[in-house]
């Protein structure tokens, strides 16, 4: 037995050894799912990285396009400012180009003009030039008055709107203090209304029943009730009045923005309208001076000269002339610069396009990453979620299924103890001589105890009724075998896997100490001496009835006793 123990034993010790080793691996697998996992996790960060420094380049490109731009507008504004400058200069060698064919084909048609004559068309000249000049500013002044005018108008439409505003505001006011004012009017007369209700259950409950007066106590904890919140909302109410909020906070901070609204715009009509009047006064003296002028102006013409009055026709001609040309040259310049404009704009949309595309080009490309990633985290998860499920499920089912062994075992093992058991309880012989009951007697456990009687004297045939006895048990054992014929195979069989240590003794020290103190007893038991006339009594004795506890500890006794001298040994002596 000892020997199957230990096989046993061995054999749960190997199989603990490889449910470690499987847990290992499965560990070990584990954290190399846990390394690749964190390995994907950085490619993906260095992509990322990747990604956001080509979107800095990108960035980095467009500010330098930006800047170049920049340059080249400045660029087309100084050759602007060198355009002008030289057409400025290319006019006023037009001018002298001109002056000096007008005074040569003047020489050649032989009117000649004299000194004094030019000098006071020059003078004639400036002074309608300054003529001109005014004109031109009090056009000027009434196109600002316009503008004011306008502004003002804008100005005027703007107030009446916020205006209108607030009015709407006041009104909404007015209705909600009107309503609040209705709320404690009918909060009021339902208070009284109340009052009254309560004074009448109270009437009720000192008359009524007792039924009646549990009710009407109910009745009036309701009303009560009800007029403690009435209460409330009636003091709420008057505290809205009183502090007269009346709007909500937004509302109210609205009409606090159209009130400041409006009368900034009252400083700014205001400030118009002094202005517009001053402007009023300076047109209107010059509209005096002008009319003046213009009287003058006529007089002064009436008193000219045909040949002066020509010679200022044509150099107004020519000034009209030199206007013309520089209007032209101004519309060409400004029509190039429209189409410079328009090639910039061009420029720019097409690079802001270019950065939009780029841009939602690498935010697709991360998106994508961002996806695949996730997504590769899942799958990775997944999988080591299922890996691990299947492993938990294997070793559950494993464990289940040796447990199931186990308990068979177990049954098997409570059988055989049973029928064990039955044996050593039908191992006692009838006694041949019933009478005699100074015999010895032989307990359980092999050990003859003597009677107060017996004589201490060996006999030489001792030990050939002890052979004969340990003969006749033996036969007696065997022959209870013909039952276990059909448990043969799982006797001879190998020792199931599942077989744990919980089936052994708890220390094998303690189970050998055991054996060698049982072996000492039969020694003991086969070199003891037994009297030739307490035979029959001892027999007697030996097949006395005895009592549970008595059966328990022979039966206790007698199975290590059975193994040891190999009566039952299925190793040596299979069934």
């Amino acid at each position: 037995m000892l020997d199957i123990y230990l096989f046993l034993f061995a054999q749960v010790l190997k199989e603990k050894k490889q449910a470690t080793e499987k847990l290992a691996s499965l560990s070990d697998q584990s954290v190399k799912r846990v390394q690749d996992l964190e390995k994907n996790i950085l490619q993906m960060k260095q992509q990322q990285g990747q990604l956001q420094k080509k979107l800095k380049e990108e960035t980095d490109q467009k500010r330098r396009l930006e800047s170049e731009m920049q340059k080249r507008r400045h660029r087309v504004k100084e050759l602007e400012l060198k355009q002008e400058q030289q057409q400025k200069i290319l006019r006023i060698k037009t001018e002298e180009i001109a002056a000096f064919q007008r005074k040569r084909r003047s020489g050649s048609n032989g009117s000649v003009i004299s000194l004094e004559q030019q000098q006071k068309i020059e003078e004639q000249k400036k002074w309608l030039d300054s003529e001109i000049d005014k004109v031109l500013e009090q056009r000027r002044a009434l196109d600002e008055l316009e503008e004011e005018l306008k502004k003002k108008e804008g100005i005027l439409i703007k107030r009446e709107a916020l205006l209108q505003e607030k009015n709407d505001l006041e009104i909404k006011r007015l209705r909600s203090s009107q309503a609040l004012s209705n709320d404690i009017v009918r909060v009021s007369s339902r208070i009284e209304d109340l009052e009254k209700e309560l004074s009448e259950k109270n009437g009720q409950l000192r008359e009524g029943s007792a039924y009646d007066q549990q009710r009407i106590r109910d009745e009036i904890n309701n009303l009560r009730q009800e007029k403690e919140l009435l209460l409330k909302q009636r003091v709420d109410i008057d505290e809205k009045m009183r502090q007269g909020n009346l709007l909500s906070a937004e509302e109210e901070r609205i009409l606090f923005q159209l009130d400041e609204a409006i009368e900034a715009l009252d400083a700014a009509i205001e400030y118009k309208n002094e202005s517009i009047t001053r402007r009023q006064r300076v047109l209107r003296a010059s509209a005096s001076l002008l009319s003046q002028c213009e009287m003058n102006l006529m007089a002064k013409l009436s008193y000219l000269s045909s040949s002066e009055t020509r010679a200022l026709l044509c150099k107004y001609f020519d000034k009209v002339v030199t206007l013309r040309e520089e209007e032209h040259k101004l519309q060409i310049s400004f029509s190039e610069l429209e189409m410079k404009l328009e090639e910039q704009h061009q420029m720019i949309c097409w690079l802001e396009v270019a950065l939009e595309r780029q841009r939602l080009e690498m935010d697709r490309q991360l998106t994508l990453q961002q996806k695949e990633h996730e997504r590769n985290i899942q799958l990775l998860l997944k999988q080591c979620q299922d890996q691990m499920g299947e492993g938990l499920a294997g070793s559950k089912r494993q464990y289940e299924g040796r447990i199931q062994m186990l308990e068979k075992e177990l049954g098997w093992y409570m059988w055989a103890h049973q029928e064990l058991s039955q044996r050593l309880n039908k191992m006692s012989v009838p006694p041949l001589n019933p009478q005699g009951t100074h015999g010895k007697v032989t307990l359980g456990d092999g050990r003859i105890l003597p009677s107060s009687t017996d004589r201490q004297v060996p006999l030489a045939g001792s030990t050939e009724e002890q052979n004969n006895v340990a003969v006749d048990l033996n036969v007696q054992s065997l022959a209870p075998d013909r039952s276990l014929r059909p448990r043969e195979d799982l006797v001879r069989g190998p020792l199931p896997p599942t077989w744990r240590r919980s089936s052994l003794p708890s220390e094998e020290q303690t189970a050998l100490e055991d054996l060698r103190h049982r072996e000492n007893m039969i020694e003991t038991l086969n070199t003891r001496v037994v009297q030739p006339n307490d035979g029959v009594s001892q027999r007697a004795a030996m097949y006395h009835p005895k009592s549970r506890r008595d059966v328990r500890r022979c039966n206790i006794s007698i199975m290590p006793f059975m193994s040891n001298v190999e009566m039952i040994d299925v190793r040596k002596n299979p069934l």
